[in-house]
Formats: C-alpha cells, structure tokens, sequence
C-alpha cells in the first residue's frame, strides 16, 4: 500500500463503528508470545481496540480518494488526502464520525552525532563503564540479560544493521519480525540512515564479552516508519501503524527513539491526550505493553519542552545526563506536562560510544539514553514478570538516584541495579548534607545548605508551591571540591520573604534526602 495521489490535504477520518460482523479470533490476529504475555498479565486476550475497521468503509471511501492511507484499529479510521470537494463529499457519508486535519509537519527528535577515531579493543572497556553507570555489573551477576522479553525498536531506519558485528546473535534466530512502515512492505537493512542500528546496539549489543546493551538476550522486532524525502507514510500515522503491530506481535517493551514538536504541535498540546500518538501510547499501556521514548534535544530551542508522545501518563519518558558532569544534558528536553505532571520520568547517559563496524563513535542525545533504559527495563521485567506497564514505570522510578526526590529535568534520576536489590552503599550511609537556618533567623531569616560530606558535589534542591508543584529548582555546587581544589563559591541562601506558608523546600545530595515545610 502507498499514497498513489497527494491531492488535497491530509485528513483522519474516524468511522461511527467496527466491523463486527465477523468473529474476531485473537489467536488467529496476535502471536503466540502476545497471547501468553495477556494471559501472565491477567488482561483481556483481546478488547475494542483490537477489532479490525469496516473493509467495506474504506471500500467506499476510495471511490472517493485515491490516497487512502493505513487502516488504524485503535483510532478506527484511516488518513486520505482530499481536496476541499472530496472533504465536502466524506462529511456527509452516513459512517464517518469525524473528519480532522491530520498534523503532517513534525520534527523528528533524534540524535546530534560525533565521529573520534580510537584504536580499537583496548577501548571497549567505555562499554562496561557505561552500562555500570546503571549496575551492569550487578545484573549480569545476577544472571539479569532480558532473556525471554521481547522488545520491539521503532525508529526511522536500520542501515548496516545486518552487518553489524554487535548486533550479529540476533540475526541467528533473536529476530521475530520487521517490516518497513514507510513503504507497508519487508523490512531491508540498508538506506538513509543507522540511528535504528545505534538504538538497537544500545539495548541489546554485545561483541565477545562486552555487553553493549543490558538485554543481549531478549528477542527483536524492528519497524522502521520514516524515509526522509521519499512519498513514504505521514510520520504519525506509521508511528501509530507500527505500534498497533508491535503489540500484534508480542513486544513487553517498544523503545522509540523518535518524537515530534514544533508547527503545527503547541506546548500548550502536551497534556497526554490530544496527540494520537501519545493516546496510543496510553493505549499501548492498558494492553500491557511498555512505550520508552526519548525525551527529544529541544532544550536550545524555541520549543525546549519534551516532545510528543513523551507527554503520555503511561509512557516512560528518558532525559538524558553529561558523562562528564553527571547533570542534564544540554540538549535534553525539559518538562513537565500541561497539567505538572513529572516528565522526563528518568535520565540516563546522553553521550556514549558504540562501534560502528570500523571505530568507535561517540553519539548524543536522548535518543541513545532511551535504549539503556529500555535495556534496564528488561531485566526487570525478566526479574519480575507480573509487573504491568504502570507497575514497571513506578518501580523504575523507585529504583532511581535521586528517589523521593524528582524534577523537570532530569525526572527521578537514573535508575541503577543496587537501588532496585536494596544494596547501594552511598544511600544506606550517614546523611551527606542538612538545611540551616540563618544565624540571625529572626531579624533576617533564610535556610542554607552545609555539607556534611563530600563538599563541592551536585546539590539538588526546589521550592515546592501549596498544592505540591514545583515552583523553582535548581542544580548547584559550592564549596571547595575535594578531587581538583576548585572553590565554588558560598551556598545558595533561600530567603523566608520569598516563601509562603504551606510551602516545602525540598533537598536532594547523595541519597540523603530533606523536605522542610514552612509553618
């Protein structure tokens, strides 16, 4: 199926009803894997959403547009391209529900790249360090590799994938299905671009003995849904397309290191139910399957929010930090939602190094901290396998750095192995910092933090309003850093003029964790 005619406009035209009149067999529809994950979750093998659209309405339809696009269980409707006459002719038809402009303009959020040149093996060891810096160590330990969890990559390409040497196990059997959304036909391993084979290699990569990825293990879908500058699919709708089929096909767990700003989407927008694609990952959730997608690199731009459909309830949003500093990155979009809601949920490294057949690279943006999670994600799934999507995301939360503490950049921290078994030292320690009030409290009052250990470290802190939305946060160092000697400076004074009553100031350094409300 392609887009024959690009007369007119693109519109979603949603239809009054399915088709029910004939038996819907869900073991006939889904796979075998997305049966037994339904049942193992409790959850109906089948519900409304699964029902396929009326052949006979899209039958109809086309003696109207010649460009009629993915039929879309989920919304129940199909896109088409009509001119003002044709729109005129497809409101009146007695089955059609609506008929809405469909947002065709988007950005894709993906990533900024960097070649180095290195030699080669006695590098890899940056692989090992980057996965600790979640506990890859901790999990292979405990024999935690995403085995028997099936993970599905939606993103814009896989060039060099088959020949990839990081990726060459999952080409001896780990590969359930792909398919090519852009076109509706197989899936080839060439074209534009590789950012699907780097998001790949991040969850489930491995050469020889180092991991490259947390789930070696797990099995693969692949479903590319864009071609730039082909007459391929409109974005959104393939993006929905391959999510409908990735749930056909068994996926706990979709990595989509793909999203969307800009015209025509408004911040205004990100409030998780005006999006199709981010209702399709709320969706996705209710059917037990787990959407994890990047929070975007808009943060230098005009738009600088997260980007859709990280704006989703039920999807896990990833920021991502700096190796270097360990705080946000620069790019990494910020939150929160329309309503205040916590986004990015989780942050992970946002520049890291993978081996594209003949050097190592160095790559940033949140597009490559999303698969370290993904792959995180399945060995905890593998570890617990009664976990639901909503279950995965709170215990992912609680199993991250800076837990009870969260902010709109970089969400609850990043989530780490030792936290998830109850076994990381620094935060079963003594307190590391505490909030003082001012020696002169009375004529001019104002808190300060001291250090109890580990002066001229990150300090997390925020204002909290009466309702328990952020009013202010703010990352900060002061001190004298103990490894290089640099003064920082005195520590940040939080003045009693400037807060209501009813108000917390929350602080957050090296799992010692101080919420003081003002009286």
């Amino acid at each position: 199926m392609t887009l024959l005619s690009r007369a007119g406009e693109p519109y979603f035209i949603e239809f009054k009803s399915k088709d029910l009149a004939k038996e819907f067999k869900p073991e006939v529809y889904f796979d075998e894997k997305a049966i037994n994950n339904k049942k193992a979750l409790g959850l109906p093998l089948y519900d409304w959403y699964d029902l396929p659209v009326n052949p006979d309405f899209t039958t109809e339809l086309k003696k109207t547009s010649d460009s009629i696009g993915y039929n879309l269980r989920w919304f129940n409707g199909v896109t088409a391209y009509l001119t003002d006459h044709q729109l005129k002719r497809v409101q009146q038809l007695s089955f059609v529900k609506s008929v809405t402009p469909w947002r065709s303009e988007k950005i894709i959020s993906t990533s900024l790249q960097d070649s180095i040149n290195e030699p080669l093996r006695e590098k890899f060891d940056v692989f090992n360090w980057q996965l600790n810096t979640m506990g890859g160590d901790l999990l292979k330990s405990k024999g935690l590799n995403g085995r028997g969890v099936r993970i599905a990559i939606v993103d814009v390409g896989f060039a060099g994938a088959q020949k990839n040497i990081q990726l060459s196990h999952l080409f001896n059997g780990k590969i359930v299905d792909s398919w090519d959304f852009a076109f509706n036909k197989a899936l080839t391993f060439d074209g534009f671009s590789s950012h699907g084979t780097t998001v790949a290699s991040l969850v489930f990569g491995k050469i020889d003995t180092f991991n490259i990825g947390h789930a070696t293990e797990s099995e693969a879908l692949f479903a590319k849904m864009h071609s730039p500058g082909k007459n391929d699919k409109m974005l959104e709708e393939a993006w929905i397309k391959a999510i409908e089929w990735c749930h056909q096909k068994g996926a706990q767990l979709v990595n989509s290191s793909v999203g969307y700003v800009g015209k025509p989407h408004k911040s205004d927008m990100l409030s998780g139910d005006i999006c199709k694609m981010s209702i399709a990952g709320n969706i996705a959730a209710r059917k037990g399957m787990l959407i994890i997608n990047s929070a975007g690199n808009e943060r230098l731009s005009n738009w600088k929010r997260i980007a859709f459909p990280g704006d989703a309830d039920s999807v896990l949003t990833v920021g991502s930090i700096n190796s270097e500093t360990g705080v946000q990155s620069s790019f990494s979009s910020l939150g929160p939602t329309r309503d205040l809601r916590v986004k990015p949920n989780v942050t992970a490294l946002g520049n890291v190094y993978w081996y594209n057949g003949y050097k190592l690279k160095e790559v940033f943006g949140t597009s490559f901290s999303s698969p370290l999670v993904t792959g995180f994600v399945a060995c905890l799934l593998q570890d617990d396998s009664s976990l639901k999507p909503m279950g995965l995301i709170d215990t992912l939360q609680k199993s991250s750095t800076l837990y009870p503490y969260f902010d709109y950049s970089h969400g609850y921290g990043v989530p780490r192995a030792s936290l998830y078994f109850g076994v990381d030292s620094i935060y079963l320690g003594t307190p590391s910092i505490e909030l003082k009030k001012s020696p002169n409290y009375l004529k001019k009052g104002y808190f300060f933090l001291n250090y109890l250990t580990h002066e001229g470290s990150h300090v997390f802190y925020q204002i909290l309003d009466k309702m328990g939305y952020i009013r202010n946060y703010y990352v900060v160092r002061f001190g004298r850093d103990q490894t290089t000697g640099f003064l920082y400076g005195d520590p940040p004074k939080i003045f009693l003029n400037d807060l209501e009553k009813g108000e917390k100031i929350r602080v957050f350094h090296r799992g010692t964790f101080i919420e003081k409300e003002i009286k």
